[in-house]
């Protein structure tokens, strides 16, 4: 079924050769090995566990390329009524293997840009805070997916990996803001944002596929449980579960900085 284009890409495209429409790809790994909904890994984390893949999912928004002079170039998103509404997009992996997954895949983030030549990508994960606290049974897609939101003021998961471990069987991360107050019409605030911002150079994002490395991104972390902590890492600011996979992920916790985002990398 046809879908009507936001007006500002409908505008983009109306200018011909000025612009052109892109699929930026990007590939799931955990090490060498292709991410597979329902796949076992081994060897990971600070434990060297095995993990059973469940899950892989997460929330992009200002999506921008890359230039050879640095430039950030914004990509204006395609609204396709699934995975992308113009603003945020899902990338989804996992195939329905677990119990709140669903079959449909999603590994390309689509939209239109000036026509140009690119060395890169920048991003940001997670749900803008203007369309974070919205209610998930009536919002549109992707954003009325009932697995993929938290609460009311909490917002929604910006990213949800799930599976259990030889260490922990309830096992996950979910990633979202925190510290936050308010109600469900819209004036929830949280002080700790938890948006990683991903920029990667060195590559052609129109035709190359950037990685997802699970395995980098769980390097130093535990794949089982503290005891009284909410299961895996679950974003609370006092978990030590979650200090080393934030770490990976760019952002601060329990009082430690980043050594730089290692969950993604150019090809």
């Amino acid at each position: 079924m046809n879908r009507i284009l936001p007006l500002t890409l409908l505008a983009l495209i109306a200018c011909g050769d000025d612009f052109m429409t892109v699929s930026i790809p990007l590939t799931a790994q955990v090490g060498d090995r292709p991410f597979v909904c329902g796949e076992t890994y081994t060897g990971l984390g600070a434990d060297g566990g095995d993990w059973e893949a469940q899950d892989l999912r997460f929330y992009v928004h200002d999506v921008a390329l890359i230039t050879e002079s640095g430039e950030e170039v914004p990509v204006e998103l395609e609204d396709d009524g699934r995975f992308q509404n113009g603003t945020v997009a899902l990338l989804d992996f996992e195939d329905g293997c677990g119990e709140m997954g669903n079959v449909d895949l999603n590994t390309t983030i689509r939209g239109v840009v000036p026509t140009g030549d690119y060395v890169g990508v920048r991003f940001k994960m997670g749900v803008p805070e203007e369309f974070n606290h919205a209610n998930a049974a009536t919002a549109g897609a992707p954003l009325n997916l009932t697995d993929m939101w938290w609460s009311w003021n909490g917002g929604y998961k910006f990213l949800r990996v799930e599976g259990p471990t030889s260490v922990f069987d309830g096992w996950r991360i979910h990633l979202g803001s925190t510290d936050c107050v308010g109600d469900m019409m819209g004036t929830a605030t949280c002080a700790t944002a938890n948006r990683p911002e991903v920029r990667l150079t060195g590559f052609d994002p129109t035709s190359e596929a950037f990685v997802l490395d699970l395995a980098a991104g769980l390097e130093g972390a535990s794949l089982g449980n503290t005891e009284d902590t909410a299961p895996g890492c679950m974003s609370q600011p006092m978990d030590p579960d979650c200090t080393a996979i934030f770490s990976n992920l760019g952002l601060p916790h329990m009082g430690a900085s980043s050594t730089g985002q290692r969950l993604f990398r150019a090809p």
